[in-house]
Order: C-alpha cells, then sequence, then structure tokens
C-alpha cells in the first residue's frame, strides 16, 4: 500500500471518530503545555540566577565567617567568632590589590512592624562602604553615612520586598518601624537585587549601620562577611593566597590548623548558581515525565480500544491484500498524527500560559526554541511509543478471525 494512501485512511479514520481523537489529543496537550511552562520558568529561573553571579562581579571575593569543619554541620549551630573589624583594617592596609571592602554583620528572622503590620526579615549591618563595593545603591533615600557609625544611629534601609510587606505602595522615608524591639528611622528603600546565587530573596532584608547591629541590637564583636572588590580582574589568583596567609597569621592558625574562614571567588559562585539551577532541571524532568507518559498512557489505551472495535475492518483490508507492514504503519500514523497535533495546542497554549504568568506574576519566564522543538519531538515519540503496541496487535489478526466476530 503506498504512504499517502495510508495517510489518507489513517486521517480519514480520525476525522470519523472525533470524539476518541480528541480524547487521544488531550492528554498530550496538558503534558507538552505543562513542559512548556515549567521549561520556560525554569530557564527564567537559570537565567535570573545567572544575573546574580554577574552583579557578585568578576573582580570580587566574599570573605566569610567560618573555614573547615565550621563550615559543616557544626557551623549552623555554633557562628564562628573569629571574623573581626581589624581583619577588614588589615587586608585593606597590606594588600594593595584591594580597591574596596565592606564588612557585614547580621541577624537572621527578626520580627519588624509598623502600625500593626509585621514580617521578618534578616537585617544587615552594613557601612558605608557596601554601596560601592556591592554596586548597591538606594533607590529612594540615602545610605548609611559615617556620621551614622560614628554616632551609632537607629536608622534603617529597607528591601523592596519589606517595604512591600510593611508599607504596600506608601513612601517610608521618615517613618518608623520597629526592629525587634528597637525603634529605627527608615532613611531609604534598596534598588530590587532578586534571588541571590543561593537562592534567597535578596530585597528581603533591613540594612542599619554596622556600629549599630554590632553594639545597640546584637550586642556582638565579629563579622559574618566581608565583600571584597579588587582592582582588576588580573588581581584574584595572587590577592586570595595573600588574603587566605594574612588572615591565618592574624587568626594565629598553626600549620595544621583549618581555616576558619573562607574565601569565595566568582567560580565558586557561579558552581553554587550552576547547583541551584540543577534543581530545576530536575523539577523539569519529573514534571514533564509524569505528564508525557500519562498522556501516552491515555493514547495507548484508546488506541487498544480502536483496535477492538475496528476488527472487521482490520480483517477486511487484510483480506484484499493489505500486509502486516501495512497494518502497523496506519495504527502508528494515526497515533503520532494526534500527539503531534496535541503538542502543537499544547505548545499554543503553554506559549500563551508564559505570558499570563509573567504578566500576573514576578516569576521570571523565559521562551526558547528548545521548548517549541522539544515539545513537538517529545509529542511525536510519544505517538510512536504508545501506538506500538496497538498496531502489533492489529497486524497480527488473521482475517478469518477478525471478519468472524
Amino acid at each position: 500500500m503506498k504512504a499517502q494512501n495510508v495517510a489518507s485512511i489513517a486521517w480519514t479514520g480520525l476525522r470519523r471518530n472525533l470524539l476518541r481523537t480528541f480524547l487521544m489529543m488531550i492528554g498530550i496537550v496538558v503534558g507538552i503545555t505543562a513542559l512548556t511552562l515549567v521549561l520556560s520558568a525554569g530557564l527564567g529561573a537559570r537565567q535570573r540566577v545567572m544575573e546574580r553571579v554577574e552583579k557578585f562581579g568578576a573582580a570580587s571575593l566574599m570573605v566569610s565567617a567560618g573555614g573547615g569543619m565550621e563550615r559543616g554541620r557544626a557551623a549552623g549551630m555554633v557562628p564562628s567568632t573569629t571574623l573581626k573589624l581589624a581583619d577588614v583594617e588589615a587586608l585593606v592596609r597590606e594588600i594593595p590589590a584591594i580597591a574596596g571592602a565592606a564588612p557585614f554583620a547580621r541577624q537572621s528572622e527578626v520580627d519588624t512592624s509598623w502600625q500593626g503590620r509585621t514580617t521578618s526579615t534578616g537585617v544587615f549591618g552594613v557601612t558605608p562602604a557596601w554601596a560601592p563595593v556591592w554596586d548597591w545603591y538606594p533607590a529612594d533615600g540615602e545610605f548609611v553615612t559615617d556620621e551614622d557609625m560614628a554616632a551609632m544611629a537607629r536608622v534603617c534601609m529597607l528591601g523592596p520586598t519589606v517595604h512591600r510587606e510593611l508599607f504596600g505602595d506608601a513612601n517610608p522615608i521618615g517613618e518608623t518601624i520597629q526592629i525587634g524591639a528597637a525603634p529605627f528611622r527608615v532613611v531609604g528603600v534598596m534598588q530590587p537585587k532578586g534571588t541571590s546565587p543561593a537562592g534567597g530573596d535578596m530585597d528581603n532584608r533591613i540594612y542599619v549601620p554596622l556600629s549599630t547591629l554590632m553594639r545597640r541590637v546584637a550586642n556582638v564583636d565579629y563579622l559574618n562577611g566581608i565583600k571584597i572588590r579588587l582592582r582588576t580582574v588580573e588581581d584574584l589568583d595572587g590577592t586570595v593566597a595573600s588574603m587566605q596567609a594574612l588572615l591565618r597569621d592574624a587568626h594565629r592558625l598553626g600549620p595544621d590548623d583549618p581555616d576558619d574562614f573562607a574565601v569565595t571567588t566568582p567560580a565558586e559562585v557561579t558552581v553554587m548558581a550552576e547547583q541551584v539551577a540543577g534543581t530545576f532541571d530536575i523539577f523539569l524532568v519529573l514534571v514533564a515525565g509524569i505528564s508525557l507518559v500519562a498522556g501516552g498512557v491515555v493514547v495507548a489505551n484508546i488506541m487498544l480500544m480502536s483496535v477492538t472495535e475496528r476488527r472487521r475492518e482490520i480483517g477486511l483490508r487484510k483480506a484484499v491484500g493489505a500486509h502486516r507492514r501495512d497494518i502497523v504503519q496506519l495504527f502508528l500514523l494515526e497515533a503520532a498524527t494526534v500527539t503531534l497535533a496535541g503538542g502543537v495546542v499544547g505548545i499554543l497554549l503553554g506559549l500563551a500560559g508564559v505570558r499570563l504568568l509573567a504578566w500576573l506574576t514576578d516569576v521570571p519566564v523565559v521562551v526558547s526554541w528548545e521548548s517549541v522543538v522539544l515539545g513537538l519531538v517529545f509529542s511525536g515519540a510519544v505517538g510512536i511509543l504508545a501506538g506500538l503496541h496497538p498496531a502489533r496487535r492489529a497486524a497480527a489478526m488473521t482475517p478469518i478471525d477478525a471478519l468472524r466476530t
């Protein structure tokens, strides 16, 4: 039987049983729509994470408190107290490649309120160097000043998430909020920063003068970290080794003692971001796999029912000369046509859903040609795999047995 004849017969059979065709398509439509939506959201999330990596800075380093054994499970229970302001002064004084250093201390999950509205946020103690080192300035108002540091002033800058949770669209500058049990005057609102390479919300933070947090809020004399900006990218490798040697000497560590600090480079930040993005990839595989397997099961079951309903048609075709190969091609073509059509509809619905998702939420989405190609490939593959067993079962019938029923 010629290929065009097989195609014509398959098309006629699909049109004659529109309800059955629709039921086979619906599972694939749902699966491919889910694939397109999740793939677009996953790619958007990956892009956002990589943007955060780029904003970390190619000529930047992060010195974090804790190292060796302290960076493991124990570090999450007992914070390291070895990183001090004296270390910052020594680094800037002894290493000429450092263009700027921004030390910080933090408290996590601090209850904050204003006129009955409450939220839980991280509170960061920072210096005026934070803004140029991080290239992160207020969108409105002002940043911490040297005068605020000297006076241990109770002033703060809000991240966009905190601003939205406490004030909505109202202007918070000049208002007084409660951070824990202490009142703070809002002097600025920070630019949005989005998701950190580790996946946290960098906008859900409040910034206060470092001296205020260390003396009036947390009553500590140690830092959580130091963001370092170098003069050039070429200084990176040599500076890391110099910083490690200087800090080990300042902390009186012996040759066999592990570091009680950690130096994170842009390369390590990239690895961290790729690990976060990898979780999206796993999620994509699971969602797409489950959706498409479910659609394939639906197609296979309906095709098996179709074989039973069309026994007389199959027997008649074989009686007038149709070969086993012709019957297999006929059923495979029907299954592939239905699933490909469902794939096209699913892609279109998925793209519409992506636009709706981007419009209604701040979820990042990226539409790529890969999602379209994968949708078509997967839908066609599901059709062939799902139709293979029904096609073989139909081809195995003998004309006499098929016509007898």
